[in-house]
C-alpha cells in the first residue's frame, strides 16, 4: 500500500483575482458552476454539514437541485437525521470539491423550508421511482435488512400503479441562504488563492484570504 503521507498532488490548473469576480456570489457561483456542468460525473454533489447537540456535527453529500438569486437549493426527508437538525439549528453548512478543477466552494448560510408549491413542482418532476423511493424511505431510521426495503417498495408500486404519485408531507426542500461563500483555487506549492465574499449591511463585500 502507497504511504498515505507521500500522495500530493501539485496545483497549478489556474488563478483567480478579485477583478476578475463578479459583484455577486450567486453570479459567480455560476459562472464556475458552468465551467464544470459538462465535465463532471456529479457536478451538482455537495457536502451538507448540519449539527444538534444530541447528533453532534453531521456530514453528508446532497445535490444541489436549484440555484436561485437567494441561495441554493436541495431536497430531502424532513424526518431524516438532517432534516431534524436543520430544525434545532438551521445554521448549516455546504461545500463542493471539484478536484479535476482544482476548485473548492465553502458555503456558510441559513437553510429555511422551501414552500409546499415549490416542493411539489419539483416533486412531480422526479422520475416515477425516485418518487416511490419518497414514500418508501423512513431515512436514517434503522431497518432489519434490505429484504423490508424491497417488499415496501413493491407494495408502494402497487398502491400507485396507474396513478399519480403525490409528494409526501415529509418530504421537500430546502433554500439554504448564503452568509459567506469562499472560493478556493488550488496553486503551486500550497500558495492557494481563496476569495471569500461576506455580507454586511445587506451588501456582498470580497476578500481575500491566506492560503
Amino acid at each position: 500500500m502507497k504511504k498515505i503521507e507521500n500522495i500530493r498532488i501539485n496545483y497549478n490548473l489556474n488563478s483567480i483575482s478579485k477583478k476578475e469576480f463578479s459583484s455577486s456570489p450567486i453570479k459567480q457561483f455560476k459562472n464556475w458552476f458552468n465551467d464544470v456542468v459538462d465535465a463532471l460525473i456529479e457536478p451538482t454533489a455537495m457536502t451538507l454539514s448540519t449539527y444538534s447537540q444530541d447528533y453532534g456535527v453531521q456530514n453528508r453529500i446532497v445535490l444541489l437541485k436549484e440555484i436561485k438569486q437567494s441561495g441554493f437549493v436541495f431536497y430531502t426527508n424532513y424526518n431524516s437525521t438532517k432534516g431534524q437538525q436543520i430544525a434545532l439549528n438551521n445554521n448549516v453548512s455546504l461545500s463542493f470539491f471539484w478536484p479535476k478543477f482544482q476548485r473548492q466552494i465553502r458555503i456558510n448560510g441559513i437553510a429555511n423550508k422551501i414552500s409546499t408549491k415549490d416542493s411539489v413542482s419539483y416533486f412531480k418532476k422526479r422520475p416515477r421511482k425516485s418518487q416511490l423511493a419518497a414514500w418508501v424511505s423512513s431515512q436514517s431510521q434503522i431497518i432489519k435488512n434490505r429484504e423490508i426495503l424491497d417488499c415496501k417498495f413493491l407494495e408502494i408500486e402497487k398502491k400507485f400503479k396507474n396513478k399519480e404519485i403525490k409528494k409526501p408531507n415529509f418530504w421537500g426542500g430546502y433554500l439554504v441562504k448564503p452568509s459567506t461563500v469562499e472560493f478556493w483555487q488550488g496553486r503551486e506549492n500550497r500558495m492557494h488563492d481563496r476569495l471569500i465574499y461576506q455580507k454586511k449591511n445587506n451588501k456582498w463585500i470580497l476578500n481575500r484570504l491566506s492560503p
